[in-house]
């Protein structure tokens, strides 16, 4: 055995390479592995045996051994003296099975005196798998960033382009964190004069106490105890209501800047009088959740009713101040969400001192938000009878119809023969409003069940199910 075969059979001088190397492998001019040697987590001993007597390139993939054929004829044809010769590095993939692939980067030695070579190489997997994970960390935090991008872009687009008036202040110094331009306009600033400033240099007898206080208003208290405060700049009487949140271990309030007369900023002249018609217009306007409780009302509604205040009504459903109660809300509500609204409706409307009043309700159906609500109207009909009159129910319009049968029935035939067409045209109106609910229909009505049945048998208004 010469020198170079034996060189990794030799225990000390095996353990030496071993030592800062992962695999020795010895090999000839012609590629052919003389010997080989490695460490047990990376090659078993019986593998590295097993390889001796043949090609290193069998134990790699194609591109690789392209390279180990390449590399191999360049030094044979490198004239310098393997003294002076550096180490040519060579990255070689071992394919040991399907999906079994180790990478190895070797150091290749021209050994002298003996056309053969030393590959001493370094296990790269533990590398690549910390490049796996600085790679995916690097993506990681990519997609973060441009995740952190797209909620700041949606939180500036929402302050910017939002018609309410609102601040960012931080609890524990009162300052203005952020603040969107409506609410500077409010104040009578350019925003970029606001930020990180104390708020209550902008109000007049504002303090620290006074932005708690108006947290826990907007918290805990009822519409009617909102503080207001006089803008310094603008002069204007300001309602601040508030809510409290923590973010990033700091607490932090968000304020809605409101003026009741005037509307914010961003309201423009069409919600600014849409406002006050809410507020003062001649027909009361009630707006409900989808269940008919009352979420707003305007002061007529209240003149209307003879209730002080708005907190009075507010929840309550819609259905204790009509004359029919539910079944009135439920021709209301259903009629509504089914067309969209509804016009005219009458019905009667209690006071709270228990008189009822005539009224006419328009109602409609406002489904283009999160949650829809119902907007009614009332108009008092108690004079309706001697302001309105209809064309189409005066003795004038039906005298040709009365005319026509004159002659051809007694008079006792014509007389029941016209009520009973007006009889049908309410029943058949009642069952329209109520959907087919025979209950509702009747009470709407003022007739029992019963007779509601009789009367539809009679006008040929039942279906043979129904019988």
């Amino acid at each position: 055995m010469n020198a170079s075969s034996a060189l990794l059979e030799e225990s000390f001088l095996g353990a030496v390479l071993t030592s800062f190397a992962d695999v020795c492998v010895v090999i000839s001019a012609d590629g052919l592995i003389v010997s080989a040697l490695a460490k047990p987590e990376t090659f078993s001993a019986d593998l590295c045996a097993s390889w001796v007597g043949t090609p290193l390139a069998n134990q790699l993939g194609a591109a690789s051994a392209r390279r180990l054929t390449e590399k191999l004829e360049a030094l044979a044809q490198n004239p310098a003296t393997p003294s002076r010769r550096p180490a040519a590095w060579l990255e070689l993939i071992h394919e040991l099975g399907p999906n079994h692939t180790v990478p190895i980067r070797y150091a290749l030695h021209k050994m002298p005196n003996e056309p053969k070579f030393l590959l001493t190489g370094e296990d790269q997997r533990s590398i690549m798998e910390i490049q796996q994970q600085l790679l995916n960390a690097q993506i990681a935090l990519e997609r973060d960033y441009e995740a952190q991008r797209e909620i700041d872009t949606r939180y500036r687009i929402l302050m910017d382009f939002t018609d309410e008036a609102v601040a960012l202040v931080a609890i524990g110094s009162g300052a203005i964190v952020d603040i969107n331009h409506g609410a500077a306009q409010l104040l009578g600033y350019s925003r970029s004069d606001m930020i990180n400033q104390p708020l209550s240099r902008f109000f007049k007898g504002f303090s620290r106490e006074s932005l708690l206080s108006v947290i826990d208003n907007g918290n805990h208290s009822s519409a009617g105890e909102i503080r207001s405060f006089e803008s310094r700049n603008t002069q204007r009487s300001l309602q601040l209501t508030g809510k409290i949140f923590r973010a990033s271990g700091e607490q932090l309030a968000m304020l809605r800047l409101s003026d009741t007369v005037e509307g914010t900023v961003g309201d423009g002249q069409l919600i600014s009088g849409l406002r006050q018609l809410f507020l003062k217009g001649v027909d009361a306007i009630v707006f409900t959740d989808r269940d008919g409780t009352i979420l707003a009302a305007g002061e007529t509604f209240l003149n209307l009713t003879d209730f002080p205040a708005n907190s009075a009504i507010k929840g309550r459903s819609v259905a204790e101040f009509l004359g029919r109660g539910t079944v009135d809300l439920r021709v209301l509500l259903d009629n509504a969400r089914r067309a969209g609204q509804l016009r005219m409706y009458a019905t009667k409307i209690k006071t709270d001192f228990g008189t009822q009043l005539p009224v006419e309700i328009s109602a409609t159906w406002l489904d283009d938000q999160f949650e829809p609500v119902m907007a009614l109207v009332f108009r008092n009909a108690t004079n309706a009878s001697t302001v309105r009159v209809d064309q189409s129910t005066t003795p004038e319009s039906n005298m040709s119809n009365i005319v026509e049968l004159v002659g051809s029935s007694t008079l006792k035939d014509i007389v029941s023969e016209t009520t009973d067409v007006i009889e049908k045209i309410c029943i058949e109106t009642a069952i329209e409003l109520t959907r087919n609910n025979r209950v509702a229909a009747a009470e709407m009505l003022g007739l029992s069940r019963q007779s509601l049945y009789v009367k539809l048998r009679k006008y040929g208004m039942l279906s043979k199910d129904d019988d």
